[in-house]
């Protein structure tokens, strides 16, 4: 029998092969969606990892609900389009609010334009709003996004923006410049650098800890996260 007769494979055999091929590049292509868009754990939740966000502490330009001097900080990347951002949004918002000022809550911008179309445009508006109405204004147009996702899109934020009392010549000439899209890239890419490849992705940082989350966790996993950089 010749090489070429000793290596050949069946006609059945070859589709039985192909169909794996084929099975494990979905398995893999859907994972990989959905890691990307749930956050889905890709660094347990808990464990000290190394991580080397920017400037962990509150900055001037940071969005923030708490004290800019609080003990500990959860730093989320976030995406307006994000349905697990919009589930957790309420769950970070709730331990923030109950901890006594022991908390402070820093969110900036982590638009996954590839799978939601509508992120990076959100982001944008959200900024053009905070330089007008300021920290107030980012969170109340955090608020009513993540309140009314399902309608998402250009005629939303300037929903918002006109009740907000924005004016809106600036608004309009802000968004449609993308004036804020340098600080939107440098805070994504700064997630994607500390390991964060889904949203929400969130940095728990405390007494010189830092514990990255991935995924819109429940409130009671992310206080047991939270106790160990107490």
């Amino acid at each position: 029998m010749s090489d070429t007769k000793k290596f050949e494979i069946t006609q059945p055999v070859a589709i039985i092969i192909a169909g794996v091929l084929i099975a494990t590049a979905i398995i893999f292509t859907n994972t990989h969606a959905q890691n990307a868009e749930t956050g889905a754990a890709v660094q347990q939740a808990g464990q000290n990892l190394p991580t080397n966000v920017a400037v962990v502490a509150p900055n001037k330009d940071d969005h923030i609900i708490g004290s800019p001097t609080a003990p500990i900080v959860l730093v989320e990347y976030s995406d307006f389009q994000c349905p697990y951002c919009s589930m957790v949004y309420p769950t970070i918002k709730n331990i923030v609010e109950s901890s006594n000022g022991q908390i402070a809550w820093v969110m900036r911008n982590f638009p996954l334009y590839q799978i939601h179309p509508h992120a990076e445009e959100a982001a944008n508006a959200a900024e053009c709003i905070a330089e007008q109405k300021g920290n107030d204004g980012f969170w109340k147009f955090a608020d009513a996004v993540f309140n009314d996702q399902a309608n998402i899109g250009p005629a939303l934020y300037t929903k918002i923006a006109t009740s907000l009392g924005a004016n809106m010549t600036q608004y309009n000439s802000c968004t449609t410049s993308k004036k804020y899209q340098a600080r939107i890239d440098a805070e994504a890419q700064d997630a994607m650098n500390n390991g964060g490849n889904g949203t929400p992705f969130t940095v728990v940082y405390g007494n010189g800890k830092q514990i990255p989350v991935s995924g819109a966790l429940p409130a009671a996993q992310f206080n047991a996260v939270i106790n160990q950089v107490k």
